[in-house]
Protein backbone atom coordinates (compact mmCIF):
# COMPACT_ATOMS: atom_id res chain seq x y z
CA UNK A 1 0.00 0.00 0.00
CA UNK A 2 1.57 3.49 -1.46
CA UNK A 3 1.46 6.47 1.47
CA UNK A 4 -1.11 9.36 0.79
CA UNK A 5 0.39 12.19 0.47
CA UNK A 6 -2.69 14.20 -0.15
CA UNK A 7 -1.79 16.60 2.88
CA UNK A 8 1.22 18.08 0.78
CA UNK A 9 -1.55 19.14 -1.28
CA UNK A 10 -3.57 20.73 1.87
CA UNK A 11 -0.34 22.13 3.35
CA UNK A 12 2.32 22.57 0.73
CA UNK A 13 5.67 23.30 1.29
CA UNK A 14 6.07 25.96 3.24
CA UNK A 15 8.94 27.29 5.51
CA UNK A 16 7.37 30.22 6.80
CA UNK A 17 4.25 28.17 8.08
CA UNK A 18 5.50 24.96 9.54
CA UNK A 19 2.62 22.36 9.67
CA UNK A 20 1.96 18.91 10.94
CA UNK A 21 1.32 16.65 8.14
CA UNK A 22 0.20 12.95 8.77
CA UNK A 23 0.89 10.51 6.64
CA UNK A 24 -0.16 7.02 7.02
CA UNK A 25 2.88 4.46 6.27
CA UNK A 26 1.85 0.70 5.93
CA UNK A 27 5.40 -0.98 5.43
CA UNK A 28 5.35 -4.32 2.94
CA UNK A 29 6.76 -7.25 5.21
CA UNK A 30 8.63 -7.98 1.45
CA UNK A 31 11.01 -5.12 1.70
CA UNK A 32 14.39 -6.25 1.11
CA UNK A 33 16.86 -6.50 3.84
CA UNK A 34 19.39 -4.27 1.72
CA UNK A 35 16.97 -2.18 -0.07
CA UNK A 36 19.30 0.66 -1.04
CA UNK A 37 20.11 -0.76 -4.26
CA UNK A 38 21.42 -4.26 -2.49
CA UNK A 39 24.35 -2.15 -0.59
CA UNK A 40 24.66 -3.24 2.95
CA UNK A 41 26.66 0.00 3.19
CA UNK A 42 24.26 2.49 2.31
CA UNK A 43 21.00 0.20 3.26
CA UNK A 44 22.56 0.37 6.89
CA UNK A 45 23.74 3.84 7.06
CA UNK A 46 20.07 5.12 6.52
CA UNK A 47 19.09 2.27 9.37
CA UNK A 48 21.45 2.97 11.85
CA UNK A 49 20.07 7.03 11.47
CA UNK A 50 16.72 5.14 11.39
CA UNK A 51 16.87 3.73 14.62
CA UNK A 52 17.54 6.46 16.80
CA UNK A 53 15.66 8.93 14.94
CA UNK A 54 12.29 8.12 17.42
CA UNK A 55 14.18 8.44 20.88
CA UNK A 56 15.72 11.71 19.32
CA UNK A 57 12.89 13.00 17.98
CA UNK A 58 11.08 12.45 21.14
CA UNK A 59 14.07 14.25 22.94
CA UNK A 60 13.18 17.10 20.70
CA UNK A 61 9.99 17.33 21.19
CA UNK A 62 10.95 17.54 24.83
CA UNK A 63 13.09 19.83 24.59
CA UNK A 64 11.02 22.49 22.38
CA UNK A 65 8.37 22.19 24.78
CA UNK A 66 10.28 23.21 27.82
CA UNK A 67 10.85 26.16 25.71
CA UNK A 68 7.37 27.61 24.75
CA UNK A 69 6.93 29.49 27.76
CA UNK A 70 10.35 31.80 27.04
CA UNK A 71 8.77 32.58 23.62
CA UNK A 72 7.52 36.40 23.43
CA UNK A 73 6.63 35.62 19.61
CA UNK A 74 3.46 33.99 18.37
CA UNK A 75 4.60 33.72 15.09
CA UNK A 76 7.54 31.75 16.47
CA UNK A 77 6.00 29.95 18.60
CA UNK A 78 2.93 28.67 15.65
CA UNK A 79 6.25 27.65 13.82
CA UNK A 80 7.66 25.99 16.71
CA UNK A 81 4.07 23.70 17.80
CA UNK A 82 4.17 22.90 13.81
CA UNK A 83 7.55 22.21 14.16
CA UNK A 84 6.86 20.01 17.32
CA UNK A 85 4.32 18.09 15.63
CA UNK A 86 6.40 17.23 12.38
CA UNK A 87 8.47 15.50 14.36
CA UNK A 88 6.34 13.54 16.45
CA UNK A 89 5.11 12.13 13.03
CA UNK A 90 8.57 10.93 11.90
CA UNK A 91 9.61 9.32 15.42
CA UNK A 92 6.05 7.19 14.85
CA UNK A 93 6.74 6.68 10.94
CA UNK A 94 10.52 5.54 11.73
CA UNK A 95 9.00 3.07 14.68
CA UNK A 96 6.73 1.87 12.44
CA UNK A 97 9.84 0.75 10.06
CA UNK A 98 11.95 -0.09 12.48
CA UNK A 99 9.68 -2.70 13.68
CA UNK A 100 10.10 -4.72 9.98
CA UNK A 101 13.69 -4.48 10.97
CA UNK A 102 12.38 -6.76 13.86
CA UNK A 103 10.95 -8.69 11.65
CA UNK A 104 13.83 -9.06 9.54
CA UNK A 105 15.70 -10.57 12.68
CA UNK A 106 18.11 -7.65 13.43
CA UNK A 107 18.59 -7.35 17.40
CA UNK A 108 18.96 -3.85 18.65
CA UNK A 109 16.60 -3.23 21.55
CA UNK A 110 19.14 -2.78 23.98
CA UNK A 111 20.94 -0.09 21.91
CA UNK A 112 17.81 1.73 21.84
CA UNK A 113 17.57 1.71 25.57
CA UNK A 114 21.70 2.80 26.22
CA UNK A 115 20.32 6.06 23.22
CA UNK A 116 17.37 7.01 25.48
CA UNK A 117 19.31 6.99 28.90
CA UNK A 118 22.05 8.50 27.36
CA UNK A 119 19.67 11.30 25.92
CA UNK A 120 17.18 11.16 29.18
CA UNK A 121 19.49 10.97 32.15
CA UNK A 122 22.76 12.51 31.36
CA UNK A 123 21.80 15.01 28.43
CA UNK A 124 18.59 16.13 29.81
CA UNK A 125 18.81 15.53 33.44
CA UNK A 126 22.55 16.62 33.69
CA UNK A 127 22.56 19.82 31.25
CA UNK A 128 20.85 23.22 31.54
CA UNK A 129 17.88 23.14 28.79
CA UNK A 130 19.72 26.13 27.10
CA UNK A 131 22.59 23.36 26.27
CA UNK A 132 19.88 20.93 24.89
CA UNK A 133 18.24 23.44 22.95
CA UNK A 134 21.93 24.15 21.61
CA UNK A 135 22.13 20.23 20.58
CA UNK A 136 18.98 20.37 19.19
CA UNK A 137 20.37 22.90 16.53
CA UNK A 138 22.64 21.44 16.03
CA UNK A 139 21.36 18.02 15.31
CA UNK A 140 18.68 20.62 12.67
CA UNK A 141 21.73 21.48 10.95
CA UNK A 142 23.26 18.16 10.15
CA UNK A 143 19.81 16.29 9.20
CA UNK A 144 19.66 19.37 7.34
CA UNK A 145 22.97 18.37 5.73
CA UNK A 146 21.63 15.10 5.36
CA UNK A 147 18.41 15.56 3.54
CA UNK A 148 19.89 18.08 1.43
CA UNK A 149 23.27 16.08 -0.02
CA UNK A 150 20.07 13.28 -0.30
CA UNK A 151 18.76 15.43 -2.87
CA UNK A 152 21.34 16.84 -4.32
CA UNK A 153 22.95 13.44 -5.53
CA UNK A 154 19.94 11.71 -5.98
CA UNK A 155 20.72 9.47 -2.97
CA UNK A 156 17.40 8.09 -3.08
CA UNK A 157 16.86 7.20 -6.43
CA UNK A 158 17.64 3.69 -6.05
CA UNK A 159 16.41 2.75 -2.84
CA UNK A 160 13.21 0.12 -3.25
CA UNK A 161 10.32 1.87 -3.97
CA UNK A 162 8.28 0.45 -0.62
CA UNK A 163 10.81 2.57 1.92
CA UNK A 164 12.03 5.77 -0.61
CA UNK A 165 8.83 7.53 0.04
CA UNK A 166 9.61 7.52 4.73
CA UNK A 167 12.43 9.10 3.46
CA UNK A 168 11.66 11.57 1.25
CA UNK A 169 8.71 13.01 2.89
CA UNK A 170 11.37 13.01 6.32
CA UNK A 171 13.97 15.20 4.01
CA UNK A 172 11.36 17.52 2.91
CA UNK A 173 10.45 18.33 6.16
CA UNK A 174 13.74 18.62 7.75
CA UNK A 175 14.48 21.39 5.08
CA UNK A 176 11.31 23.08 5.65
CA UNK A 177 11.51 23.22 9.38
CA UNK A 178 15.27 23.83 8.91
CA UNK A 179 15.58 27.02 10.57
CA UNK A 180 13.39 26.76 13.25
CA UNK A 181 15.37 24.99 16.18
CA UNK A 182 18.89 27.56 15.58
CA UNK A 183 15.56 31.30 15.49
CA UNK A 184 14.49 29.78 19.07
CA UNK A 185 18.18 29.49 20.04
CA UNK A 186 18.41 32.73 18.60
CA UNK A 187 15.35 34.07 20.35
CA UNK A 188 16.32 32.60 23.87
CA UNK A 189 20.07 33.38 23.57
CA UNK A 190 22.26 34.34 20.93
CA UNK A 191 25.67 33.60 22.64
CA UNK A 192 27.91 32.38 19.82
CA UNK A 193 29.73 29.72 22.25
CA UNK A 194 26.55 27.96 23.30
CA UNK A 195 25.30 27.53 19.80
CA UNK A 196 29.26 26.36 19.12
CA UNK A 197 28.68 24.32 21.88
CA UNK A 198 25.52 22.52 21.37
CA UNK A 199 26.86 22.12 17.82
CA UNK A 200 29.46 19.82 18.73
CA UNK A 201 27.65 17.90 21.24
CA UNK A 202 25.12 17.33 18.46
CA UNK A 203 27.56 16.38 16.62
CA UNK A 204 28.62 13.95 18.41
CA UNK A 205 25.36 12.19 19.30
CA UNK A 206 24.84 11.78 15.84
CA UNK A 207 28.06 10.35 14.43
CA UNK A 208 28.48 8.42 17.74
CA UNK A 209 25.07 6.90 17.23
CA UNK A 210 24.83 6.32 13.93
CA UNK A 211 28.38 4.65 13.65
CA UNK A 212 27.69 2.42 16.40
CA UNK A 213 24.55 1.22 15.18
CA UNK A 214 25.86 0.57 11.12
CA UNK A 215 28.04 -1.41 13.21
CA UNK A 216 25.76 -2.80 15.34
CA UNK A 217 23.62 -3.85 12.11
CA UNK A 218 26.73 -5.26 10.27
CA UNK A 219 28.06 -7.69 12.17
CA UNK A 220 24.44 -9.42 11.94
CA UNK A 221 25.24 -10.06 8.32
CA UNK A 222 26.59 -13.21 7.24
CA UNK A 223 29.19 -11.34 4.80
CA UNK A 224 29.24 -8.28 6.17
CA UNK A 225 32.79 -8.25 5.82
CA UNK A 226 33.72 -8.00 2.22
CA UNK A 227 35.45 -6.28 -0.73
CA UNK A 228 32.21 -5.14 -1.79
CA UNK A 229 31.17 -3.66 1.43
CA UNK A 230 34.00 -1.69 1.19
CA UNK A 231 33.43 -0.34 -1.99
CA UNK A 232 29.61 0.30 -1.30
CA UNK A 233 31.54 2.65 1.64
CA UNK A 234 33.65 4.58 -0.56
CA UNK A 235 31.14 5.54 -3.03
CA UNK A 236 28.82 6.50 -0.02
CA UNK A 237 31.96 8.15 1.87
CA UNK A 238 34.10 9.75 -1.13
CA UNK A 239 32.99 8.98 -4.77
CA UNK A 240 29.48 8.40 -5.74
CA UNK A 241 27.28 10.18 -2.67
CA UNK A 242 30.51 12.41 -1.90
CA UNK A 243 29.14 12.30 2.19
CA UNK A 244 32.36 13.28 3.71
CA UNK A 245 33.24 15.85 1.23
CA UNK A 246 30.00 17.30 0.81
CA UNK A 247 29.79 16.92 4.69
CA UNK A 248 32.84 18.21 5.89
CA UNK A 249 32.35 21.90 4.32
CA UNK A 250 28.63 22.75 5.62
CA UNK A 251 29.49 21.19 9.15
CA UNK A 252 32.24 23.57 9.80
CA UNK A 253 30.05 26.40 8.42
CA UNK A 254 27.75 25.97 11.22
CA UNK A 255 30.57 27.39 13.45
CA UNK A 256 31.19 30.85 11.70
CA UNK A 257 29.89 33.64 13.23
CA UNK A 258 27.17 34.88 10.54
CA UNK A 259 25.87 31.64 10.14
CA UNK A 260 22.24 31.26 9.20
CA UNK A 261 20.65 27.68 8.06
CA UNK A 262 19.02 29.19 5.42
CA UNK A 263 19.80 27.94 2.24
CA UNK A 264 17.92 28.79 -1.16
CA UNK A 265 18.83 26.13 -2.95
CA UNK A 266 18.13 23.07 -0.56
CA UNK A 267 14.63 25.17 0.14
CA UNK A 268 14.00 24.42 -3.98
CA UNK A 269 15.13 21.13 -4.19
CA UNK A 270 12.58 19.98 -1.67
CA UNK A 271 9.75 22.53 -2.50
CA UNK A 272 10.18 20.45 -5.83
CA UNK A 273 10.51 17.08 -4.30
CA UNK A 274 7.18 17.82 -2.36
CA UNK A 275 5.34 19.04 -5.71
CA UNK A 276 6.40 15.41 -6.98
CA UNK A 277 5.36 13.53 -3.97
CA UNK A 278 2.13 15.32 -4.14
CA UNK A 279 1.30 14.45 -7.23
CA UNK A 280 1.48 10.31 -6.73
Amino acid sequence: MEPNFDSLKLKPFNPQKIQARKIKFQFSNEIPRLWHDNSLATTHFLNAIGLFLPGFEAFMVRGLKTQLSNINDSELESQIYGFIGQEANHGKAHNQYNQILRQQGYKFDTWLKVMDFILKEIIEKRLSSKICLAAIAGFEHLTTLLAGISLKVNLLEVADYRIRPLWEWHAVEEIEHSSLAFNLLQEIDNSYWLRALGGLLGAILVFGFTIFGMLLLFIQERDFFSFKTLIDLQKLLFTKYKLIPYGWKSVFHYFKFDFHPNNQDILLLAENLSLSLSQT
